[in-house]
């Protein structure tokens, strides 16, 4: 019985203990619509995740490569390698939008030199050099994903899975990830890899209400006070007008996939057509694609907030 009883107390311990972090790459457009820094937040704030490095993408990289850097900085996650992602789609002029979350950027707010790198050959050299898989965690166009599965196709065996924001499945419109690089979208949905898709049919339900900026606003650091200045540059004079988590929900659905409930198909990118770039056409069946269905809204607000009110994990 003595010899027996260190096993047993390993086995009853066994499923309490705490699982390896998911290692991920974040590829981001940050800037432009708030729920890409909130996105950035909560995996940084959230223990499940081991963010391996952040990509930029789409337009204006150079300042979303810095205000990538001010944010990792205000986390104290410095130490995650930054990287600059492809300005241009593959196929369309980059559209460049006002954007006042900019205007918190400092001259102080610069990243290292090697956050020039480009994108692509970074996620390209962090898989091939990984002992484990790693998700890919894209909540902007699919810019830099097309380019490292084109030029390193040997990567998809490293990736564990795609979990993207983009797409709309059960609605007749285009995204806006998928419509700005619509050839990327289809070289990645096409590839083979396993993907879950977390598009509008489900981010649309996932508001922050006002109720929920006042939690918020009860986290001092510096951390949660620079989010809320930064939803108080995209409101623009609009207090009423309150932040649609669409790429916070992608980041929440790799450590916590019963938020979201998927079905399994194919997607294909509508190129072709002016007039419907970018839709994306959902077939149920066989295909390497879950594509998310329904949601619990309320679940994933309340554990946004808490974790992005408490103060920074740091490493």
């Amino acid at each position: 019985m003595k010899v027996l009883f260190p096993a047993l107390l390993l086995l009853a311990i066994a499923p309490f203990a705490h699982a390896q972090p998911i290692p991920i790459l974040f590829d981001t457009d940050i800037g432009d619509d708030i729920d890409d820094a909130i996105a950035l937040a909560l995996a940084l704030q959230s223990p499940e995740l081991d963010v391996r490095g952040v990509t930029t993408v789409f337009g204006e990289v150079e300042k979303r490569t810095r205000l990538a850097w001010k944010e990792l900085g205000l986390y104290n996650r410095h130490d995650i390698p930054l990287a600059t992602g492809a300005r241009d789609p593959f196929l369309d002029a980059p559209v460049f939008q006002k954007a006042r979350q900019f205007e918190v950027l400092r001259d102080s707010d610069a990243p290292p030199e090697s956050a020039r790198r480009r994108a692509a050959e970074f996620i390209i050299e962090t898989l091939l050099t990984s002992k484990d898989k790693i998700m890919l965690v894209p909540v902007g166009p699919l810019t830099n994903i097309a380019l490292a599965l084109r030029l390193e196709p040997r990567i998809k065996s490293k990736i564990e899975r795609i979990v993207l924001m983009g797409g709309a499945f059960r609605r007749l419109n285009s995204e806006w990830n998928i419509q700005r690089d619509r050839a990327a979208g289809q070289i990645v949905f096409s590839s083979g890899v396993p993907i879950v898709a977390v598009g509008l049919d489900v981010t649309l339900q996932c508001k922050l209400e006002v109720k929920d900026l006042e939690r918020l606003r009860t986290g001092h650091s510096p951390a949660t006070q620079f989010l809320l200045s930064l939803i108080e540059l995209w409101q623009d004079g609009k207090p009423s007008q309150t932040p649609i988590l669409h790429d916070p929900l992608a980041v929440a659905a790799v450590f916590k996939p019963g938020l979201i409930g998927t079905e399994t198909g194919s997607v294909e990118v509508e190129t072709s057509s002016p007039l419907t770039y970018g839709m994306t056409l959902f077939k149920p069946g066989a295909g390497t694609t879950r594509v998310a269905t329904t949601v619990k809204s309320r679940e994933f607000v309340d554990l946004l907030i808490d974790r992005l009110a408490a103060p920074p994990r740091g490493k």
